[in-house]
């Protein structure tokens, strides 16, 4: 539940909302109500009425069945008046990058110009789901219009936990939740994006994790191999650089001459689990200790200690970690996973 004004728009997530006909505001005396703007399943939108006022809502149903009240309380503020060019505009919008991960290097950032509106204004960004829900927002006071502004997020939901895989937008709003227009030539740019044949300048995907080797490879053994093989041979050119699956803390950085080589231990963040990347070229730079971003470059494919060809021989270890008391994880399938969107 947000702030909003008589005039402005609000959502409502949840599960069976289908059969929603108006949303209940509280009144003067009595309450209000308003049929949604939008209904689905699990997500709905509405205007919030003239008359309504601080408090508690609720959800009433095509047969007059009426929902508890919302946990939450909505805060009516004063009416926010917009009527011909004073209305928000939002022109040269453009999201970077558009292929983003959790921890990871580059946090996705949309660059925009605002116009129209007062000499200042204060925004609401929202970073939507694929289904339009709000994972997170951002308030930005006092923004001049005509300014070039950005944003980005840290990937994490309005829970503080980190968001699932998905494609996700940024949507700029004043402060009630009325979603500012995109300019001709923008609007433009989005009907093309509808159609496939340009980028959504809002859009964006979001990624847990990246596939660590950033060159042509192939799949060698993976769990067992008759021979207690503990992770997955990847397969390719001495010298293709290797980055960080997921982020997290360096645990070791060693060296093993019957086995491993140059080898790399990284504590993921978040979940408890190692990942272990071995027979590097070169010891890695990164010292025990070291905080590594999701992406983060790590060494390079060699074939040190025990190896007979270049290749990454990669491990996933469950908590507590790599021989910290988890066992060794099967990680191919994750593999697989991460490759087909990396």
């Amino acid at each position: 539940m947000r702030t909003s004004s008589p005039g402005g728009s609000i959502q409502i997530t949840g599960t069976d909302l289908a059969s929603t006909e108006n949303v209940s505001f509280p009144g003067n005396g009595k309450r209000v109500t308003v049929k949604p703007s939008f209904v689905s399943a699990t997500r709905i939108e509405a205007e919030v009425p003239t008359g309504a006022k601080s408090g508690r809502i609720r959800l009433i149903s095509v047969g007059g069945t009426q929902s508890g009240f919302s946990a939450a309380k909505l805060t009516i503020g004063p009416a926010l008046t917009f009527s011909g060019s004073s209305k928000l505009t939002i022109t040269d919008a453009s999201t970077t990058p558009v292929k983003a991960y959790q921890y990871g290097k580059k946090r996705p950032k949309l660059s925009y110009i605002l116009t129209g509106g007062s000499a200042s204004n204060d925004l609401r960004v929202d970073i939507t789901n694929s289904a339009g829900e709000i994972v997170a927002s951002k308030i930005r006071k006092g923004v001049p219009t005509g300014s070039t502004q950005s944003v980005s997020w840290d990937g994490k939901g309005s829970n503080g936990k980190p968001a699932p895989n998905g494609s996700y937008r940024f949507v700029v709003r004043s402060v009630d939740g009325t979603e500012a227009t995109p300019s001709k030539g923008l609007a433009k740019v989005q009907r093309k994006a509808s159609r496939g044949k340009a980028a959504d300048p809002f859009a964006f995907s979001m990624y847990g994790y990246v596939f660590p080797m950033r060159g042509a490879h192939t799949y060698g053994d993976s769990v067992g191999a008759g021979r207690g093989h503990q992770g997955q041979d990847l397969l390719g050119k001495c010298g293709i650089p290797l980055i960080a699956a997921r982020g997290g803390t360096v645990h070791y950085n060693d060296y093993q001459a019957s086995g491993a080589g140059n080898y790399l231990v990284i504590n993921v963040k978040g979940s408890g689990k190692s990942h272990v990347y071995m027979h590097m070229i070169e010891p890695s730079p990164l010292k025990v200790g070291t905080k590594v971003k999701t992406g983060q470059r790590i060494g390079t494919v060699g074939t040190t200690g025990r190896s007979s060809a270049c290749h990454l021989h990669f491990e996933i270890w469950s908590s507590p970690g790599w021989y910290q008391g988890g066992s060794f994880l099967d990680p191919t399938p994750s593999l697989k996973r991460w490759d087909k969107y990396s």
